[in-house]
């Protein structure tokens, strides 16, 4: 018990310096919503929401802010190379505290870090290939070693540095790229999962790129394709590399990951696919669709709907030899009004096993904040509000959501019921130097209720910001 009232003493010392940030930071400008994923921001209406498959094979944006843009026009006349380069630095600091307890036992993470990223992305060479590179840092500022583990630091609470990205690219034409050596993917089931000091990054090669007109209905249909076979992942608190077999708990194996999907986008429809094949591990096939309308007078809405199916493959030594497989459907309702957003989601699991996700975060809209609700044969309700306060000349957002489920399959173990409540605050202020800036505080607590036990969990996170673009 001392120790869990340290743990919300420190917890609350954060929280209370955090809301004087938050004060600080009260100047007008665009605000943001942030969903249960934490890596991303809720957009102000549902036209703007970006389901997982329409961030496949999508590069990073660039900072917002450029410190010093007379470069650019000193180096004007210079090669491409050198003159088209960039140079950019995230700054992050992140505290997060998670206690878990039940009759039997209690669990405790902590630390509070620093540190963030640099990157540097030359021009063309050749006016075909660009190099790029990005260092991740992350330094332990709090960090108790009997409460590590917590994804900021190594597993030790020890600080790391390292270059998640050492690649290179060559621009075909148009918008087509090949991409060589570490980088980072966003896919649905192969991605960032950057919701912590660093993200996931992989080594492997790509081929991806848009086909047909902008995506408009007057200007017709695009086609957003990738592919290519992925060797190995950086995970968020590691400094090296492994197999994708080691990260799916097979170390024996070093089998890779092929992958190969793509978008369609006609005016408000979407409609995408994508595979994911590893010989004696693991095949993944994801679908997801939406469609968006806009009723006038501030009203808005969008539909979608996800499927996931996963099957072992060849000597299936995920488990043991003994092949399986399973599934899971989820859909989902977004309501908007002026700057505010109603969301309804339910998802179903097969009851033979819950859904794995050893390369990335999970993809599916009943994912919280703590728990992902896709154990075997579980099925799962979610209701969620999000408001932008840009109407009150706040650049802040706030959003709450809360989940139940409960399954009674025997893959799951005895009869279970679980629920959880979250709570995200965003502030993201756009005037001046402070473009680029968003800070974060994030709240949530699950019951889980099996077998006669009863397990809570609390977890707090809060997160500070940073992006700029040097030149």
């Amino acid at each position: 018990m001392r120790k869990t009232r340290h743990l919300h003493r420190a917890s609350a010392s954060i929280l209370a310096a955090a809301g004087l940030v938050a004060a600080m930071l009260a100047l007008p400008g665009s605000a943001f919503a942030q969903n249960s994923k934490q890596e991303y921001p809720i957009p102000r209406t549902p036209a703007e929401d970006l389901t997982a498959i329409e961030r496949i094979f999508v590069p990073p944006k660039p900072p917002p802010l450029t410190a010093f843009p007379e470069v650019r026009e000193k180096w004007k006349d210079t090669p491409a190379f050198l003159r088209d380069s960039r140079v950019s630095f995230e700054a992050r600091s992140y505290f997060r505290d998670y206690v878990s307890s039940s009759p039997a036992s209690s669990t405790m993470e902590q630390a509070w870090a620093s540190g963030g990223s640099v990157s540097a992305e030359t021009g063309k060479l050749f006016d075909l290939v660009t190099l790029g590179a990005v260092l991740y840092t992350s330094f332990p500022v709090i960090a108790p070693p009997q409460y590590g583990n917590t994804g900021l630091l190594l597993p030790d609470q020890q600080g790391f540095a390292v270059f998640g990205q050492l690649y290179g690219q060559a621009h075909l034409f148009d918008d087509h790229r090949i991409t060589v050596g570490r980088y980072l993917y966003n896919t649905p089931f192969l991605g960032p999962h950057d919701n912590r000091m660093a993200p996931q990054t992989f080594s492997g090669y790509t081929v991806s790129g848009t086909l047909g007109g902008d995506g408009t209905l007057s200007g017709g249909p695009s086609f957003r394709y990738g592919g290519g076979f992925i060797d190995a992942i950086k995970p968020r608190d590691a400094l090296t590399f492994q197999s994708m077999a080691s990260a799916a708990g097979v170390p024996t194996s070093n089998a890779g990951v092929g992958v190969l999907g793509g978008l369609l986008t006609w005016g408000p429809a979407r409609i995408g696919a994508i595979n994911y094949y590893s010989q004696d591990l693991l095949n993944i096939f994801y679908a997801e669709g939406k469609y968006g309308h806009d009723f006038g007078g501030g009203f808005t809405a969008l539909a979608a709907a996800q499927f996931a199916a996963q099957s072992s493959t060849g000597q299936s030594q995920m488990n043991g030899g003994t092949p399986f497989a399973t599934s899971e459907f989820g859909a989902k309702v977004d309501l908007g009004y002026q700057n505010g957003i109603l969301t309804l989601g339910y998802s179903v699991t097969n009851p033979g096993l819950g859904i794995l996700t050893p390369w990335s975060a999970s993809p599916f809209y009943t994912s919280a904040l703590i728990q992902n609700f896709q154990r075997a044969g579980e099925q799962a309700v979610m209701v969620g509000v999000s408001h932008s306060l840009i109407g009150l000349g706040l650049p802040a957002a706030v959003s709450t959501h809360f989940y139940n489920g409960w399954t009674s399959a025997a893959a799951a173990g005895p009869p279970l019921v679980e629920s959880e409540w979250d709570i995200h605050v965003d502030w993201r202020p756009d005037r001046d130097r402070l473009q680029g800036l968003w800070f974060r505080v994030q709240y949530g607590r699950c019951t889980i209720w099996q077998g006669g036990t009863v397990t809570n969990g609390e977890e707090l996170r809060v997160v500070l910001n940073y992006k700029l673009s040097l030149y």
